[in-house]
């Protein structure tokens, strides 16, 4: 009995995790109307190859709940990505997606990406156990903007932080992108 115990100890001590999302979404939106969506390349700091994967993830969420998403490479053919990224949406770059049938964009960005190795001490049967774990942290901002207002019609933004023996800062952000996903609101 006492073997169990320490048993699951052992494993809550060793994975441990805190994820949290924060949803907003515009009282009154008909969501089903909007038809096609485009989602804009992510930033990340840390790895800016890390945003273009998460938004295909998140490319890959809107299309389970039923939004017709263009892809990125046509939507770069129709307006200048990094621009968008930048300024945001003008009046010249509204006109532009309203005409290629767009209604909405989704932007985002990775603002925490990293982890840190870490020591846990474990008793065991009475002995202490050392034991390398890694300290893993991800922090995601999405947002779904209607082409023809500007305005921002759903927003959520997610952070996890895990610890655990074979923690990777790639499994916390999907945790973070899975919490967010709970909450895109359905077509």
């Amino acid at each position: 009995m006492k073997i169990k115990i320490y048993f699951y100890l052992l494993i809550l001590l060793i994975v441990s995790a805190c994820a949290t999302a924060d949803v907003y979404k515009k009282p009154g939106v008909d969501f089903s109307k909007y038809l096609k969506i485009g989602i804009v390349g992510f930033s990340c700091l840390p790895n800016p190859t890390v945003g273009q994967e998460v938004a295909d993830i998140v490319a890959l969420e809107f299309l389970k709940k039923g939004y017709n998403v263009i892809e990125r490479s046509q939507l770069r053919d129709i307006l200048q990505e990094e621009k968008l990224k930048q300024i945001g949406l003008t009046e010249e770059t509204k006109s532009v997606l309203r005409l290629s049938g767009i209604c909405a964009i989704i932007t985002g960005s990775v603002s925490r990406y990293d982890c840190r190795p870490s020591m846990t001490i474990l008793p065991f049967m009475g002995t202490i156990i050392p034991m390398t774990t890694s300290d893993c942290h991800a922090s995601l901002s999405l947002k779904m903007l209607d082409v023809q207002t500007g305005q921002v019609i759903w927003a959520a933004n997610g952070s996890h932080s895990g610890n655990a023996a074979s923690m990777t800062a790639s499994k916390v952000l999907r945790q973070v992108i899975n919490i967010i996903s709970q909450q895109i609101p359905p077509k």
